[in-house]
């Protein structure tokens, strides 16, 4: 690879049978890579594939898989790949994409868009807490308490796949990227607490996904709907049961609540909300960036960590204030009475007093000052130079 010249970089993601952040992500990693000149190839794969034999075989491949090994090398000898960026392995690719790498000598990371290398579920939380067994006591608490899709047996393959190649040293030859320095902090405090390290910190970059510009103006407080955005899948862990409560707690003082998503908890929270709650169902990035531009708040009620939530991101890029429960990257993306305001996980009437705050001190927050800061910690062009800067440093260490 001549100074200079674009780089052959491969992307590899698995896509979970339902579609979700990460292959949102992939796709904008990609769009990012090549609108700069980039030569860019991919290897993906879906849970979905397969029939019956190959599902019945799944546990193992999930564990390794020779298919990818195989495809993976051909991949890297055929375009000369000089990094591979993998985002998701599990399940039908796994970590066996980073074995075709060592094999071919070919510099890789990983995207940890979760925490899944230390905890099965990927979001450490439990019975609707916070839970972080698995970093302190190990990998069989996930199987004791189900914690992979209910399920004790899918519990057991998830725990197999990291179990096993944490034996196998393979992530401490692996880079990784974490996404907010919340992660970096809670994956190197993980990596220390176990008798052997699962991770090399050497290892280990910072750099967050990125977002384009939305293109709006802030809108003035008064120009602006009397209504909060939530925005997300409509599930325990978004905290959407948390928010249908405080709205009823609220009562006719409320601020209208546009619910846009859809998931395992609508029909419960449209049986159970006010007339001040509207349920909008899946609509397009596009509307959402509208709807968030010409409304008084966001919400952002999770009861766990996050990967990095990118609502609030959006939010603020258009000059939205953010109700965010005071949890981990949830609660760091917003700045008490600056650009939102915090209110205890789970708590309905903590919540309900946050939107009060914010109705009574809203007009005061400046947009346009939410909207640059944003852009300047996630625009796509300073994204795209941090992630490069990856690639190159972690290709001259191979080269050395």
């Amino acid at each position: 690879m001549a100074v200079g010249e674009p780089l052959r970089i491969l992307l590899v993601h698995c896509r979970y049978r339902l579609p979700g952040g990460e292959d949102t992500v992939f796709a904008a990693e990609r769009e990012m890579l090549a609108g700069h000149g980039q030569q860019v190839f991919t290897y993906e794969r879906s849970n979905a594939e397969g029939g019956a034999v190959q599902k019945l075989l799944l546990p193992f491949r999930a564990v390794f898989s020779f298919k990818t090994v195989r495809e993976v090398r051909a991949l890297i000898r055929e375009h000369h790949i000089d990094v591979v960026h993998v985002h998701n392995t599990l399940l039908s690719i796994s970590p066996s994409v980073f074995w075709a790498c060592f094999l071919e000598g070919v510099p890789v990371v990983q995207t940890l868009h979760n925490f899944r290398i230390f905890c099965p579920n990927g979001i450490l939380l439990r019975d609707g807490r916070v839970c972080e067994d698995c970093p302190r006591h190990g990998l069989r608490c996930a199987v004791r308490h189900r914690c992979y899709r209910g399920s004790r047996a899918q519990s057991l393959v998830c725990a197999a796949v990291y179990g096993v190649h944490r034996l196998l040293g393979t992530y401490r030859r692996v880079n990784l990227i974490a996404l907010t320095e919340f992660n970096r902090e809670r994956l190197l405090a993980f990596n220390a607490g176990t008798r052997r390290p699962v991770f090399d910190p050497a290892r280990l970059y910072l750099k967050p996904n990125g977002i384009a510009d939305p293109g709006i103006e802030p809108a003035a407080w008064s120009e602006r709907k009397n209504q909060i955005v939530f925005a997300g899948r409509l599930e325990e862990l978004k905290g959407l049961r948390t928010a249908i409560e405080a709205w009823n707690l609220l009562g006719e003082e409320a601020p209208q609540l546009i619910v846009a998503g859809d998931g395992p908890l609508s029909e419960w929270a449209k049986a159970s909300a006010p007339q001040t709650v509207t349920f909008l169902g899946q609509i397009s990035h596009e509307k959402l960036l509208a709807l968030l531009a010409e409304s008084r708040g966001a919400l952002c009620p999770s009861l766990c960590y996050e990967g990095q939530p990118l609502v609030p991101v959006e939010a603020h890029a258009v000059g939205t204030p953010v109700l965010a429960s005071d949890l981990g990257n949830v609660g760091g993306a917003v700045e008490e009475g600056v650009d939102g305001f915090h209110f205890a996980p789970g708590d309905a009437a903590a919540l309900a007093d946050a939107v009060r705050r914010l109705m009574a001190c809203g007009a005061s927050m400046d947009g346009q000052a939410m909207r640059a800061k944003t852009l300047e910690r996630y625009g796509i062009e300073e994204n795209y130079h941090k992630l490069m800067s990856i690639y190159r440093k972690i290709i001259g260490e191979k080269q050395s």
